[in-house]
Formats: C-alpha cells, structure tokens, sequence
C-alpha cells in the first residue's frame, strides 16, 4: 500500500492525479479523496468517456467505488460519503486507512486501461456514477 506524503494536509503527488487531504483537524474533520485534473484525463485516456460511460465527476466516482468493489471490498462503506459535483469527483471519509486504501485502489485503476474498462462497465451496471 502506498503511504501519503502530506503537506499543507494534502498529498498531490502519491495517488495522482488523485489529491488526498487531511482535513481531520477542521471544523468539518474528515479525509477526502478529489479528482479534478481533467487535462490528465485527456492526456492518459484521451477521452472523455470510457464507452458509454461519462468520464465528468461522477463519473469518476464510479470508477473509483467500482475499484472498491472488484477488491471485494464494500463498495460504499459506513464512514464513506460520496459527495462529487460536475467535473469534480469528491468522496468524504471518516477513517484516513480507508481514504488511503481507496486513494491506492483509485490510483492503480486510473493508470491501468483493462482496470478503467473494467470498472467503467461495473459503475455503469450498478449505477456507481448516479450517486
């Protein structure tokens, strides 16, 4: 797994072109995995739709709690709060091992084809990028 390296209480680099911050000492406390770098996604994908499948925020998010479920994991877990908005995928948690389990998951899958076409499919069946 891989560790965060926080400055400022965001980590930009470890999981990118994810962003992880650490906003647990806040008046809002949780730890938050963001999305946004749309030039990235046209630089590595090179569209903005895997299929059918819309690559905006939501449907990031999809991909990502697609990710969580092919690693067998609960894909939308108690402590985990999808909250993403237009070309911004947003997802809240309340335990920073899972925001790091999920950031590793989000990160190995946006770099890997097979992954992204694999959970672009499952978000899409299960409607992940409707959230």
């Amino acid at each position: 797994m891989l560790t965060p390296t926080f400055s400022d209480g965001q980590d930009r680099t470890t999981f990118a072109p994810f962003v992880l911050r650490d906003c647990r000492d806040t008046d809002y406390p949780n730890v938050n995995l963001q999305f946004s770098d749309h030039d990235w996604r046209e630089q590595h994908i090179g569209d903005d739709h895997i299929g059918d499948y819309y690559l905006n925020g939501y449907g990031i998010q999809g991909l990502v709690i697609a990710a969580r479920q092919l690693a067998g994991l609960e894909p939308i877990a108690d402590g985990m709060e999808p909250d993403s908005e237009g070309d911004t995928c947003l997802i809240y948690f309340t335990d920073l091992d899972m925001a790091i389990e999920t950031a590793c998951l989000a990160h190995a899958m946006i770099h890997d084809p097979a992954q992204r076409s694999a959970c672009a499919a499952l978000a899409a069946d299960e409607g992940y990028d409707d959230i």
